[in-house]
């Protein structure tokens, strides 16, 4: 879904033009980091019920996980101030 969002509004310049969209790309692309790079490994440490990748993995994960999901949440705050 996120890369349709990518794809949907990069080649046309008519959205392109909207500084909105920015934001919305923006925060598609954070989505999409969170739902390749911390989530598969967040799901298989629930379905194994143990972590197999080693404690610095661990903390990459968990440094990805805090920073990409507070970079999405800032996304939206800008995004809700835009439209304000």
């Amino acid at each position: 879904g996120e890369l349709l969002v990518m794809v949907a509004l990069c080649p046309d310049r008519q959205l392109r033009k909207i500084k909105t969209n920015y934001f919305i790309v923006s925060l598609a692309f954070a989505d999409l980091l969170v739902s390749v790079l911390v989530m598969p490994f967040g799901a298989m440490e629930l379905v194994q019920d143990n972590w197999i990748y080693g404690e610095m993995f661990c903390l990459v994960r968990t440094s990805l996980d805090v920073l990409l999901t507070t970079a999405s949440i800032l996304h939206l705050c800008c995004i809700s101030l835009d439209r304000y």
